[in-house]
């Protein structure tokens, strides 16, 4: 009767000491602006688990630390569509983010985006991307999605000289 009485009060002092520190963790808060666009922002959240954040709403409380996103993604709702783009990085000025007790964290990304392109040469090659920047510095992938559904149309482009001359036009073109 006297072991069972012993590991009784084991499991509720254990109890009470796991409650007293998950109610104990340092918290502070995440903050997403985006403008005019819904932002999703998957943060590690630990070995295992991711948290959520979504722009628009009240600041998220996470654990205060130092965090580092593992997905983005915008969408934008426009002439009846809803048009979306992914990031999985890299995440320029918000690859590290101190989220400090008692305090909102801001993070501004997302539009307007910032057209960059790369051009490459390879031998007697050239061949010209382009990379799609956010506010933050974070990178997207060059695929957009219309209604759930991948575009595949190329983007365009214009080559001007100094003037503002257009020297040529023409349509990225894919493979």
């Amino acid at each position: 009767m006297k072991k069972k009485d012993i590991f009784i009060s084991i499991a509720i002092i254990s109890a009470a000491v796991l409650t007293h520190l998950f109610y104990s963790i340092v918290r502070g808060s995440v903050k997403i602006d985006a403008g005019t666009a819904v932002a999703e922002l998957q943060l590690r959240s630990g070995f295992l688990g991711n948290t959520m954040v979504t722009s628009g709403i009240k600041p998220v409380k996470i654990r205060a630390r130092l965090i580092r996103p593992r997905r983005l993604g915008i969408s934008m709702d426009q002439g009846g569509h809803t048009w979306m783009i992914e990031s999985r990085g890299p995440w320029g000025n918000i690859s590290r983010v101190k989220v400090e007790n008692n305090q909102t964290t801001n993070i501004r990304l997302g539009p307007p985006f910032l057209i960059k392109p790369r051009v490459h040469k390879s031998s007697s090659n050239i061949s010209i991307d382009y990379a799609i920047i956010g506010q933050a510095g974070e990178e997207y992938q060059s695929l957009v999605s219309m209604d759930n559904r991948a575009i595949y149309t190329g983007a365009m482009f214009k080559i001007v000289d100094e003037e503002g001359n257009v020297l040529t036009k023409g349509k990225f073109e894919y493979g």
